[in-house]
This record gives structure tokens, C-alpha cells and sequence, in this order.
């Protein structure tokens, strides 16, 4: 599942390639992930508008086209956005394509869980579970006085509040788990038993950690991110490794479909 670190690289990459180009064709490829509109008005409002820009908001990626339409993505599980240089013939896993004068942006989506809105005049009332989210963890607005007054709002365990969109935007399973490595917290903890000093390391870890794979992100090519290759985490989805920071075995413990890895000993 892409996150925050991932679709801020994809948005400045993809913003980098084609800012300013005209959509010469809009195809849809499979209606049942468009929501809020219908095959033609999506095919026909974006056909002659010109990619402003790409942005990520969170877990979205919004594409701003001529004002004042977006194109409002969550790629939940699987959506990936790919080029190709010539004609290709779509493939079931298509969502929609973007024929530009050189290229062809797709998205596509393996699992069919994403959700493809368009968005007219920055009002996303039905784009579900946009409106009412937290900040960006790496928005500089984000101060820890802040950040300490959100999450003692919150209850539960630590790594369901970080992944929790209504707390910040952004965080999923894989970066939540590095996140609380690098802070020396065990993810079942709960919020109410962090010390001052460990929401102090909290925020920290948080925002070098995002900080730190995102700048590894943006070294990497659209393809590339989309492999979805995080050779660079330090303990989610190594279990049975041993720990990046200490040597010591990654434990596993599985629910609902999420994974959770941890470290014994750095972890308290």
C-alpha cells in the first residue's frame, strides 16, 4: 500500500514529467472504481485540460488539471501509476489512461479496492474519508506541542492512533511499525501509558522517518516505487530477521489482516 513517503515522491515526479501538458484522450477503462461521476463526463471534462500539477494528500494523490478540476485518487492497496512511451493495448488491471502528446499516463489497480473521483471546485464532500483528517506528519506546522495535544486525544493502542487518518494523514501498517522501532515503543502499548519523553521521542522518530524514506524515494524512478520494493525498512515484514538496530530476532504477530513487527529488545 502506498503511503505518504511514496506518493509525495510519485506527485513531485510525475508533476516534474508532464506539468503544463494538454490530456489530448481520457479513458476509462473500469467505471466501477470512478465514483461521483460517469464514464462520459469524466472522458469528456478532462480531454483539452492541461496537468497543472500532482499533489499527495495523505493517502490520496490529487491530479490538478485546468481550474478547476482534480482528479482525486486513493489507491488503497494495489494503485499504481505507470507510462508508457507508445500505444499499448489495456490490460484488466486498468483503471483509466491519460493520452498525452508523447506519452500515456496510467493508473491501474491489480486488487479493483482503489477509488477514482473528479472533483470540481476543491469540493471533495464526496470523496470518502478525505474530509476531517489530521495534518501531514512532515507538515512544519505540525509542532510537537501540537502533536502531544492530538494524541492525547486519542485512545488504544500506539500504532493504531499513528494509523489512524483522523490523528495525522498519511502514516499506514509498514511505516507505522519503522516508526515505533526507531522510537523504542512496542506498537501494542497503550496511548495512555507513553511518558512525556517517549511522545517527545514519538514525534522525532516520526518525522526522521518519513523524512529519511521519502528523500530515498525521490532517488528512485515512478516504476521503480511502483514495485513497491521497500528494501530499506529496518523491520516491517522481516520477521524471522534480525533487528537493524540491535541484532536481536523479529517477532510477527498477525490480525485482521495486518502484520505487526517488532523488536523485543529495542522496544519497551
Amino acid at each position: 500500500m502506498p503511503e505518504l513517503p511514496e506518493l509525495e515522491a510519485i506527485a513531485s515526479k510525475l508533476t516534474e514529467r508532464f506539468k503544463d501538458e494538454e490530456v489530448l484522450q481520457a479513458a476509462v477503462l473500469n467505471h466501477l472504481l470512478l465514483y461521483n461521476t460517469t464514464v462520459d463526463q469524466f472522458e469528456n471534462e478532462v480531454k483539452n485540460a492541461s496537468l497543472n500539477s500532482f499533489e499527495a494528500d495523505g493517502k490520496f494523490l490529487i491530479i490538478k488539471l485546468t481550474e478547476p478540476l482534480e482528479i482525486v485518487v486513493n489507491p488503497m492497496l494495489a494503485g499504481r501509476f505507470k507510462i508508457s512511451h507508445r500505444s499499448k493495448r489495456p490490460i484488466k488491471s486498468d483503471v483509466f489512461a491519460l493520452r498525452l502528446k508523447r506519452e500515456t499516463l496510467w493508473y491501474t489497480d491489480r486488487k479493483q479496492m482503489g477509488r477514482v473521483y473528479l472533483v470540481r471546485d476543491q469540493d471533495y464532500s464526496d470523496v470518502a474519508e478525505f474530509n476531517g483528517r489530521g495534518p501531514s506528519p512532515l507538515d512544519s506546522e505540525l509542532t510537537l506541542d501540537i502533536f502531544r495535544e492530538r494524541l492525547k486525544q486519542r485512545r488504544g493502542q500506539i500504532k493504531n492512533v499513528l494509523r489512524n487518518q483522523k490523528f495525522v494523514k498519511g502514516i499506514g501498517n509498514a511505516y507505522a511499525d519503522e516508526i515505533l522501532l526507531y522510537a523504542g515503543i512496542l506498537p501494542f502499548r497503550k496511548r495512555s501509558s507513553l511518558s512525556e519523553d517517549e511522545i517527545s521521542s514519538l514525534f522525532e522518530a516520526m518525522q526522521t522517518i518519513l523524512g529519511k524514506f521519502r528523500d530515498l524515494l525521490f532517488k528512485r524512478s515512478i516504476e521503480e516505487i511502483g514495485l513497491e520494493k521497500r528494501d530499506f525498512l529496518m523491520i516491517h515484514g522481516r520477521y524471522g530477521d534480525v533487528c537493524a538496530l540491535c541484532g536481536n530476532r523479529v517477532s510477527e504477530v498477525k490480525a485482521n489482516r495486518f502484520k505487526t513487527n517488532y523488536c523485543q529488545k529495542c522496544q519497551v
